[in-house]
């Protein structure tokens, strides 16, 4: 698996993207973030790639959080959609604000089990296992609703396409719609907003 230094960059998510880590050193949180095959690590908090990696599709997190409730009445650790073209969700496993949480791509995951007490260990579709400390019964309250997202979404899409057929060159399937692989990285200015919160 390729292995790169601390960026002092931020990294946006892509359909590669398999989970993001926090990770301490002292008092700093910053990110540890697993690909399909690849591992990179980036001096920022998992919580500020996520909230950038929405603004990098079009959106806001508070955007993307908000879409959550109105498909699916769901406000605390919401599942969001960070790009609808490629269909690439995400979940957290604690309040999004919280120096612990973990973000998880379900559409990687192979399987998933209970280990320990109130672990869950996840199986990725490269073979790749990672254990968290999460209990089943939450990890897979976190899969429904995703799950649910993804439903609801795609009843709106099919929707919209059937009522306006012509405009379906706008919505291609994701497999069509989707790049070619790519890193983005951009920077941005440190004196950044730091007054979002979980509700």
């Amino acid at each position: 698996m390729k292995k790169e230094p601390i960026s002092t960059q931020f990294y946006e998510v892509n359909p590669h993207t398999m989970i993001i880590f926090p990770k301490k050193s002292g008092s700093i949180v910053y990110s540890e973030i697993y690909e399909v095959d690849s591992h990179y690590t980036s001096k920022f908090t998992p919580f500020e790639l996520i909230k950038t990696s929405c603004n990098f599709f079009g959106s806001s997190y508070e955007g993307r959080k908000e879409g959550t409730k109105h498909l699916i009445g769901v406000t605390h650790k919401p599942p969001i959609i960070i790009d609808p073209v490629t269909s690439t969700y995400v979940f957290p496993t604690a309040a999004p604000s919280s120096e612990d949480c973990i973000w998880i791509f379900p559409q990687h995951i192979k399987d998933y089990k209970t280990v320990g007490y109130n672990h869950t260990l996840i199986t990725f579709s490269n073979q790749q296992t990672v254990e968290i400390d999460m209990s089943l019964a939450s990890f897979n309250n976190q899969i429904a609703r995703t799950s649910m997202l993804h439903m609801k979404f795609s009843q709106k899409m099919r929707m919209m396409e059937s009522n306006f057929p012509s405009m379906n060159m706008f919505f291609p399937p994701a497999t069509l719609a989707a790049e070619t692989r790519r890193y983005y990285n951009t920077m941005i200015s440190e004196n950044k907003d730091s007054d979002d919160k979980d509700e």
